[in-house]
């Protein structure tokens, strides 16, 4: 079976973190019980996928909208959930036997823990 889905690993406040072509072409946001099936991901690596994005989804005070009230409680704490990411993406691209490449996005966009697999 060949390498051949490019897969962005992306972060936002109850949004689905996977966005790749699969085997609908319309569709590119994948849940993480989408993406476990169609990149044919490891049971142990889903569990800590969800685990990653449920801390990243604790940070959203929703409370009027106020985005200044959301995020992680430090920088520390922030940091630290960014690096468990790029750990993340780098064993979807090496675990999956289907994913070519991952672009992980910690924060919706490039530059700030920016890490192409």
């Amino acid at each position: 079976m060949s390498r051949s889905i490019v897969v962005s690993l992306l972060v936002g406040w109850q949004e689905d973190p996977f966005y790749y072509h699969g085997a609908d072409p319309e569709e590119y946001g994948h849940s993480i019980e989408e993406a476990s099936d169609e990149l044919k991901l490891p049971t142990d690596l889903v569990a800590e996928i969800r685990d990653w994005d449920a801390e990243y989804q604790a940070t959203y005070d929703p409370d009027g909208y106020v985005w200044s009230k959301s995020g992680f409680d430090s920088p520390e704490l922030e940091e630290a959930w960014r690096e468990r990411g790029k750990v993340l993406a780098e064993r979807i691209k090496r675990e999956s036997p289907v994913v070519a490449s991952v672009d992980y996005r910690a924060e919706g966009l490039h530059p700030k823990g920016w890490c192409v697999f």
